[in-house]
């Protein structure tokens, strides 16, 4: 249903009353204190319009109306499509904080938002796969085990150790470094999984059968193919902060609401489903929970989200349906966009 602009600000106006209050909205009070410019009755029968449509509900005869969730929705996505979204120097000024690293300013991002936004804030990391390495060398730790040293150009290191059965000596050592090297720099770690599988089944083919040594080539290759292994296998994890001021908030002061919370913040296969709808479309996305009853969110919850990083990472804000849309929908974005713009400067 299409509304007319009289109905879509009265409708808006309801909806963040009712967001900063709790409370149901009364006719008298929108004409009282929102100077919308018009009577009491005709306001009314905009609301009964409005209600009529599905976007608002009478709790009682006596009540005023509360939003429904179509109406919460059309709220959210206001503030989604505002042309001029509220910035917030307050997060410029927070994330400049952050010392060195991918990872720390990943945490540190992610805590930052917790605290602006009120909610528990979520963050899934890029995806390894996607990330374009630097380098990758091998470090003899002791006998027997190796650290193998994974920078991206992102500014993201990962160290891993392998257990060898025969420990390289340095000469072999810088051998293998630069054989990978060769195969390395400029690709991502999903297109080296690739070409190192590859090389590693032509080598194997070429290389004298048992009890005769694996050849260098063959032993670097499968060096590589593991540590790659080792950090793209590892992913699946989502970064949660504030939950604990999240629950306190008088939307969950009931034990089933606040159970519910809880249920979905520890659950991580869903808040991993919940996060993945963000990499299929670009933009930011709002999740109601009641629109995904099947999915185990709470029907109380709606999640505020975006891509970042040409969408190999997604930031999010997790909280009651009443949470201030206007506040969290910029503060999501604008979190995005410069988590992107830091992980291109690398």
């Amino acid at each position: 249903m299409s509304l007319s602009h009289r109905a879509r600000k009265i409708l808006l106006t309801v909806v963040g009353d009712f967001i900063a209050t709790g409370e149901p909205v009364a006719s008298k009070n929108l004409a009282l204190h929102h100077g919308l410019e018009l009577s009491p009755a005709s306001i009314r029968a905009v609301l009964a319009e409005l209600e009529a449509a599905g976007y608002l509900v009478k709790p009682h005869t006596s009540a005023g109306r509360v939003p429904t969730d179509a109406g919460i929705r059309f709220f959210a996505e206001a503030m989604v499509n505002l042309a001029e979204p509220r910035a917030d120097d307050r997060l410029a000024r927070r994330l400049a904080e952050v010392a060195p690293g991918i990872d720390a300013l990943l945490r540190h991002a992610n805590k930052v938002l917790a605290e602006l936004s009120g909610g528990a804030a979520l963050l899934r990391p890029p995806r390894t796969e996607a990330w374009v390495l630097k380098d990758l060398r091998f470090l003899v730790l002791r006998p027997y085990e190796l650290l193998a040293v994974i920078v991206a150009t992102n500014g993201a290191v990962e160290h891993r150790v392998l257990r060898v059965d025969d420990t390289p000596t340095p000469a072999e050592l810088d051998r293998v470094n630069n054989l990978l090297a060769a195969r390395i720099e400029g690709r991502t770690l999903g297109e080296i999984r690739a070409i190192l599988a590859s090389e590693l089944s032509a080598e194997r083919a070429r290389s004298p059968a048992p009890p005769r040594p694996q050849s260098l080539a063959v032993r670097a290759l499968e060096m590589g193919d593991r540590a790659i292994a080792a950090v793209t296998e590892a992913e699946g994890s989502v970064l949660v902060e504030g939950a604990a001021q999240l629950i306190e908030r008088p939307e969950f002061s009931r034990v089933d609401a606040a159970r519910a919370l809880l249920r979905t913040l520890d659950d991580e296969a869903l808040l991993l489903t919940l996060l993945d709808e963000a990499l299929r479309a670009p933009g930011l996305r709002v999740v109601i929970g009641s629109e995904h009853a099947g999915h185990g969110i709470g029907p109380e919850l709606s999640l505020v989200m975006a891509s970042f990083d040409e969408g190999a990472g997604v930031v999010g804000v997790i909280g009651s349906q009443r949470m201030d849309y206007s506040q969290v929908v910029p503060l999501v974005r604008q979190t995005a966009e410069r988590l992107s713009q830091a992980m291109r400067a690398g």
